[in-house]
């Protein structure tokens, strides 16, 4: 199947838009905090480019242009990135987010 196939199929499955972003980041893990940058960002998640491998189901906070600060889930770790679903409703994820929120929904 083409890449731009799974694209669309996957899009159809997911529950909030997301929107493509390339941002500083930082990333919380217990006692130690990462640099890493966000790639996409949606309500509901976000995908970061890490330097070091994070388990599923992990646990962490992640901090996004003085904005947002939100504790997440890893729910995927592959090739470098992560996908976190955030804790907090989407609701609240969409006021600490600004205008970055414009458009998601």
């Amino acid at each position: 199947m083409p890449d731009k196939a799974v694209r669309s199929i996957l899009s159809t499955m997911r529950q909030h838009n997301r929107r493509t972003v390339v941002l500083p980041a930082k990333l919380d893990v217990g006692d130690y905090k990462f640099d890493c940058t966000a790639y996409d960002l949606s309500l509901g998640g976000i995908r970061l480019k890490v330097d070091l491998p994070l388990d599923e189901g992990a646990s962490v906070y992640v901090q996004l242009k003085n904005k947002l600060k939100r504790a997440a889930q890893v729910i995927w770790s592959a090739d470098g990135f992560v996908g976190l679903r955030f804790v907090d409703n989407p609701e609240t994820v969409r006021s600490s987010l600004g205008s970055l929120a414009v458009g998601l929904s």
